[in-house]
């Protein structure tokens, strides 16, 4: 009997042995996973994400006082730390960011009426004491200077570039101070051609401007000069740099010149989207861009491109302006998702273009979108434009662009 009950156990004991070495109990510490936990901290897009997908993650809304600062946290994932929308790839393991801000340069853009060859001009303009560079911003077809002042993602790329130590001047095209198509193109928007300062009004006009702001002491000519263009104002950007030997030249959403790029020796900066829906851009004006970028690095010249994807919306992406509460914008955001505006996964699947007149049309339906002013309204579909990765300028890559003006490729 005592044989038999020390063979059993011997048996059991000898049984769980074996158990323990074929199953390894789970470690807690180290368990694999298809999947992992990502935690902003004063930001968006927290959540689980499958390893190896892309994580979007934005920061809060920046205040009007104040200018996005840095990422910290696991940061050598992040494409730039110093963008307040990044994006990273999920690794196996939990990733916690936290998005700061800083206290902004207290500023105020001045608007007047400056002379140019022929005209007075509508300026909006400010200069530090010793500014770094002048930056020359350049509206797209059809816009103007007012527009720009006024646009809630060209202020912010102002506001970084006061913060950097830079001087910025906004005016705009001669057609659109004119209210004329004066080339009888169809469209009020910068003359890039012939590119010369004698014929071409408009880059005569730039001259004069900033030879205005030269005899008033503002700046002296030693000071490097930059433009930073959106659409027709990117192309306008290309040339106006080249022409004058600026610093650098930046285009958002436009390809620029071949006959340019041919032989500038000015570097440039591409920063295009990827699903441009604009018939002078598109996606053969993407890859235009990016052969245009390679044909000046091929010659030594400096240059990067970018290419803006689509990201997802989310709750509080509507109240990034001041004026619009999270609880508005978190409303908005289901009238766009009830509606199905959004796929499975929160992407916009069509543009503002498509979208704002449905909205429009039907007020007892989107009721949030009805209790906007039209400025806010403006501000919500610019935004979609911005999630979809359409034609619109994006303040995404505001520190990347001051980055390059400032010290281009090193």
């Amino acid at each position: 009997m005592r044989s038999s009950l020390l063979g059993g156990l011997l048996y059991v004991v000898l049984f769980t042995a074996c158990q323990k070495s074929g199953t390894p109990a789970p470690d807690n510490n180290n368990t694999i996973t298809d999947s992992a936990t990502v935690t902003v901290v004063n930001g968006y897009g927290s959540g689980k994400y499958k390893i190896g997908d892309t994580v979007n993650i934005w920061s809060a809304a920046i205040p009007d006082n104040a200018v996005f600062d840095s990422w910290t946290g696991i940061t050598n994932l992040l494409q730039n730390s110093g963008e307040w929308h990044n994006s990273f790839v999920m690794p196996a393991q939990n990733v916690t960011v936290t998005a700061s801000t800083k206290a902004s340069v207290a500023y105020t853009l001045q608007y007047e009426k400056i002379k140019g060859v022929n005209i007075l001009k509508n300026v909006y303009y400010y200069f530090p004491a010793s500014p770094k560079g002048i930056a020359f911003l350049l509206h797209g077809t059809g816009g103007s200077a007012q527009n720009i002042a006024n646009n809630y993602d060209w202020i912010l790329m102002m506001r970084d570039l006061v913060n950097a130590g830079f001087a910025v001047v906004v005016t705009e095209a001669e057609e659109i101070s004119l209210g004329t198509d004066t080339n009888g193109d169809g469209k009020l928007r910068w003359q890039t051609l012939p590119l010369d300062s004698t014929t071409s009004i408009d880059y005569a006009n730039i001259k004069a401007i900033r030879d205005t702001f030269y005899a008033r002491g503002y700046a002296n000519r030693t000071i490097p000069l930059y433009a930073i263009g959106m659409s027709n104002g990117g192309a306008f950007s290309c040339s106006l740099s080249s022409l004058y030997k600026f610093k650098s030249g930046i285009s958002y959403c436009a390809q620029g010149f071949q006959i340019i790029f041919n032989t500038s020796v000015i570097p440039f900066q591409f920063c295009m989207a990827k699903y441009d829906d604009n018939d002078e851009v598109g996606a053969k004006g993407d890859a235009d861009a990016l052969t245009y970028s390679q044909l000046l690095t091929g010659r030594g010249i400096c240059s990067k491109y970018f290419l803006q994807d689509k990201s997802p919306a989310y709750p509080e992406r509507f109240a990034r302006r001041s004026d619009i509460s999270i609880a508005s914008s978190t409303a908005f955001f289901n009238e766009l998702k009830t509606n199905h505006w959004m796929d499975a996964k929160n992407y916009m699947t069509v543009t503002a273009d498509s979208l704002g007149p449905v909205l429009l049309a039907n007020p007892t339906i989107y009721p949030t979108y009805k209790s906007f002013n039209v400025s806010q309204r403006l501000f919500v579909t610019d935004q979609i434009d911005e999630m979809y990765a359409a034609h619109h300028f994006f303040s995404d890559l505001n520190k990347t662009t001051i980055k390059f003006l400032t010290s281009q490729c090193q």
